[in-house]
């Protein structure tokens, strides 16, 4: 009788997602929080905090965190595939070992006007925050950027 082979396992697992913005006294809480559905292909509930800033104004947190595989696979997947349509993806895996921390942290920001906007773009000022936790066996850098091509490329194949 042949033996059944285990189907083999990922040498990676996605951990957790945060997603944040910060909204700032100038800015409409309910627009931020539309611009983060952007990046969003279901619902989500968003965490709200307050603090004062350097200068005594308020600041607003939003931050919502997924663990669930399947929303964690669900909430990659479309956005790759907003990076895709919006011609970014290439940008960013040109710059994917530049956004995996020492911890295996991928680092997202994606530009808040612009997602409000219905674009889904990478940006620097102001952003939209995206951490993506990776963890792999064994934990290596080099394995959490190969994972992160992997999801890519699944995508742009599609």
């Amino acid at each position: 009788m042949a033996k059944k082979k285990k189907a083999a396992s990922k040498p990676y697992r996605i951990e957790r997602v945060n997603v944040s913005a910060v909204v700032h006294s100038t800015e409409d809480m309910e627009k931020v929080g539309e611009a983060m559905a952007e990046l969003f292909p279901f619902e989500f509930e968003i965490e709200v905090s307050r603090a004062k800033g350097h200068y005594g104004n308020e600041l607003t947190f939003l931050e919502v965190e997924l663990k669930d595989r399947r929303k964690i696979e669900e909430f990659l997947k479309h956005l790759f595939r907003r990076l895709k349509e919006s011609g970014e993806l290439e940008y960013l895996k040109d710059t994917l070992e530049e956004r995996i921390d020492a911890g295996n942290v991928l680092h997202l920001r994606f530009d808040k006007q612009r997602a409000y906007m219905g674009e889904v773009v990478l940006g620097s000022s102001d952003p939209i925050a995206v951490r993506v936790k990776i963890t792999t066996f064994p934990a290596k850098r080099e394995l959490a950027l190969k994972a992160v091509r992997e999801m890519i490329e699944k995508v742009e194949k599609k």
